[in-house]
């Protein structure tokens, strides 16, 4: 395998292992941390069953992947069409080995292998 799929892999990967919301799962836990800004958070979940509490937080960690998938997009775009490039240690990573950035990285979040 080459260096620059390699970096691209591990780069989707890392994303992979950071798709999970902290908010979501507080609101799972049932408290933000104690603070004054989160008082009305607080009360909200406090209100709430655990399987409501469930929900939100999948409402929420639904909306972390999206926002990350969002921004891979806007990525994609620009590195189609601007010039963008990323890169890492001096090596270029491409955009679209398989897909796209946003496209492969919700394949993963799902679960799929990577494609030969």
């Amino acid at each position: 395998m080459s260096k620059d799929l390699e970096l691209y892999k591990a780069f989707i990967d890392g994303l992979v292992k950071r798709k999970q919301s902290v908010a979501a799962q507080w609101v799972k836990e049932g408290s933000f941390p104690k603070t004054e800004d989160n008082k009305a958070k607080n009360a909200l979940l406090a209100s709430l069953s655990p399987e409501q509490r469930e929900v939100l937080a999948q409402i929420l960690e639904d909306e972390h992947i999206a926002g990350m998938h969002t921004a891979l997009a806007y990525l994609n775009e620009i590195m189609d069409l601007d010039g963008l490039e990323l890169s890492q240690d001096g090596q270029a990573i491409k955009n679209n080995y398989f897909e796209s950035l946003h496209y492969d990285f919700i394949c993963r979040c799902e679960g799929d292998d990577w494609p030969e």
